[in-house]
């Protein structure tokens, strides 16, 4: 009975270890999710600086499909760093995650500049970019309500407070 004990204890751990090696202990930081996000995004527009209108059905596409696990590592990052109780270490992995997350964005900036440019001239495209920017605005106006977001898009806390009051 010892011996069977000590091989289910022993399978048991092999078991965990290799659970927790492929799941929660070798997950990738949140901002480097962000970070994969992004790079995603300049592939997408590195691929379309010649087709606008592919490019921007392209990333309204992936950001339908991945919009949620990008803010949710957004948050994630915010989360893990004001976790952190040493101001020190807390600024330093603050500084530490904005590199992470804006670098694919640094690296492929000319490419992200040349797709900008050619969805502005582009009428198609820049129909389908604005016509996405009407429809998100309409949707933050419905759910937060149309007086919570300036011109400028700055929240107004106090109307945000009072929107979901109502």
């Amino acid at each position: 009975m010892a011996k069977f004990r000590g091989v289910v204890l022993g399978a048991l751990l092999v078991g965990g270890s290799i659970f927790a090696m492929k799941g929660c202990l070798s997950k990738k930081a949140p901002d480097r999710r962000v970070g994969e996000s992004f790079d995603k995004v300049c592939a997408i527009a590195k691929k379309n600086v010649d087709t606008p209108e592919r490019g921007v059905r392209e990333l309204g596409r992936y950001f339908s499909a991945h919009l949620g696990e990008l803010t949710g590592a957004w948050g994630d990052t915010i989360a893990m760093i004001e976790s952190i109780p040493d101001d020190g270490r807390h600024d330093k992995r603050a500084r530490e995650a904005r590199e992470t997350m804006f670098e694919p964005l640094r690296e492929c900036q000319t490419e992200l500049l040349e797709f900008a440019q050619a969805v502005s001239e582009d009428e198609r495209a820049t129909e389908l970019m604005n016509h996405a920017g009407e429809r998100l605005g309409r949707t933050i106006d419905i759910i937060f309500g149309s007086n919570v977001v300036d011109a400028k898009g700055h929240i107004d806390v106090r109307a945000l407070a009072h929107a979901l009051a109502n």
